[in-house]
């Protein structure tokens, strides 16, 4: 076999699968403006989360005040002096959870009004 002669053409021709500069614009547009959004929405997530750690449920029985958060973490609980020493252990337990369970009924109707659904 002989080699008669080689060329070398490996210019690269536009529009034969390069890419130009305008395209390559519209890219980064389209990047830019995604990455924009999703800036966006983080910051408006980030408003409603601090929102949200802002807001407290109370229920004061007159013997027994309870305070919860919105993640429904226990944040205040006091009892007036006679509680301890005036219910017997049943009827404290049955007073504590008289109260937590009238935080979940005002939560879940806070969650209603605000996102129209049940707490789960």
């Amino acid at each position: 076999m002989t080699l008669v002669g080689a060329l070398d053409d490996t210019d690269i021709v536009a529009g034969s699968g390069s890419r130009s500069e305008r395209d390559d614009l519209k890219d980064r547009d389209l990047v830019e403006a995604v990455l924009r959004e999703l800036s966006e929405a983080a910051d408006k997530w980030e408003t409603l989360v601090a929102q949200a750690e802002t807001i407290t449920y109370s229920v004061d029985l007159g013997d027994v005040r309870v305070v919860a958060n919105s993640d429904g973490k226990l944040v205040e609980l006091a009892l007036h002096p006679g509680a301890m020493t005036g219910y017997a252990h049943a009827e404290l337990a049955d007073r504590l959870n008289l109260a937590i369970a009238a935080l979940r009924d005002e939560a879940e109707a806070e969650n209603r009004a605000r996102y129209g659904g049940e707490l789960h």
